[in-house]
């Protein structure tokens, strides 16, 4: 009998310390599942978010190749097509934009040359490249034969194709730089190689959007086996000698505070979609794409917003909402000063409180860089 008591005080005192813990809340009550916790929010993040990210690009980029083969068959290069194109061509950079945060995995890849600088080549350095796509695009147009032609498109680097490179063939004439549709059109219509251009370019676009969209999905790095998988199983340090084992939710976090951190200390809203005029809108997706990896969609059963909560920082969750109201304000007034201060907000927000409420370890140097 009294081993019989002795074993139910025991039992006992372990459930009411349990029950306690639970009850306690706060980061301790949490860090025993929270392993799982964000493993599945991770995937959620991947499945709901980043994945129908490069969907939706892949799908918009095969849009606006679909469109310039339509505009530049015979009798169609009018300035009524062109205007859909152009909207086009903004629609896929909309896109483009709702992806560029995640910048890791098939964004990088491991060519010399990570993948989305010939997309974007702006995102690394901030440098604006149009000068030298406007010199380029003139010696394409100026080959003397076709030989001449595709030897200098294959030369081209990252700088010189992509969103950048379509952007100004579609929104100026290269003979002067002139804005209106008419002059556009009527150079597309009277000169066979702008045309032969836009969709060489196009083309090259396509090929890397789907370099991304199918790392994600089915075939990274030649591996048999999507990025998605590798990431969310953590077999990519294993599979590939080169990648890191980092869990999914670093990866994504600091792939978003670099975001945030490029946004802070870069020219974008003078320097790039200026000739669509763009940018704002632009940036507005990666905002909204920000909102959807910390609340979740529809979709979602376990968001990062709530394991915050759960953990009691709740705190956090309202300043980072501050913040992006503050943000998206920044964007709806066209307030550059204001939107580098509210980024670099976020920037420190998932440095540090972001981090902290999720009981992540980011590492010593996480910076975006110079």
């Amino acid at each position: 009998m009294t081993n019989l008591h002795t074993l139910f005080v025991s039992f006992t005192t372990v459930l009411l310390s349990s029950l306690l813990l639970t009850a306690c809340g706060g980061t301790s009550s949490s860090l025993n599942s929270s392993n799982t916790e964000l493993n599945i929010s991770a995937t959620e993040i991947v499945d709901n978010t980043i994945i129908p990210a490069a969907n939706r690009f892949q799908l918009q980029v095969k849009t606006l190749v679909t469109q310039s083969q339509h505009f530049c068959s015979t009798g169609n290069s009018t300035e009524e097509n062109l205007e859909k194109l152009q909207q086009q061509w903004t629609e896929t950079n909309f896109s483009w934009y709702e992806l560029l945060p995640y910048r890791f995995g098939p964004m990088v890849n491991s060519e010399v040359l990570p993948t989305y600088l010939f997309i974007d080549n702006y995102r690394q350095r901030g440098h604006d490249e149009s000068s030298t796509v406007r010199n380029n695009i003139d010696k394409l147009i100026a080959s003397a034969n076709d030989n001449a032609y595709a030897l200098t498109l294959s030369q081209l680097g990252a700088s010189s194709v992509g969103l950048l490179a379509l952007e100004i063939s579609l929104f100026e004439d290269a003979a002067n730089q002139s804005i209106a549709t008419t002059d556009i059109a009527s150079e597309f219509q009277n000169t066979p190689k702008k045309c032969q251009l836009l969709m060489d370019f196009g083309q090259k676009l396509l090929a890397r959007a789907k370099d991304i969209q199918q790392g994600w999905t089915i075939n990274y790095r030649e591996t048999g086996k999507s990025y998605r998988d590798l990431l969310i199983n953590n077999q990519l340090e294993e599979t590939l000698d080169d990648e890191a084992g980092e869990s999914a939710i670093k990866k994504i976090t600091i792939s978003m505070q670099e975001f945030y951190d490029y946004l802070g200390k870069r020219d974008i809203t003078t320097s790039a979609a200026q000739l669509s005029n763009s940018i704002w809108q632009a940036l507005d997706k990666s905002l909204m794409s920000t909102e959807e990896l910390l609340a979740g969609t529809d979709e979602t059963t376990l968001s990062l917003n709530s394991i915050m909560a759960n953990n009691r920082f709740e705190q956090t969750v309202l300043s980072v909402k501050d913040n992006i109201q503050t943000l998206r304000t920044a964007f709806d007034e066209k307030n550059t000063t204001d939107m580098k201060a509210a980024a670099a907000a976020l920037d420190g927000n998932f440095k540090r409180e972001i981090s902290e409420a999720l009981d992540i370890n980011l590492g010593l140097n996480f910076s975006d860089g110079d």
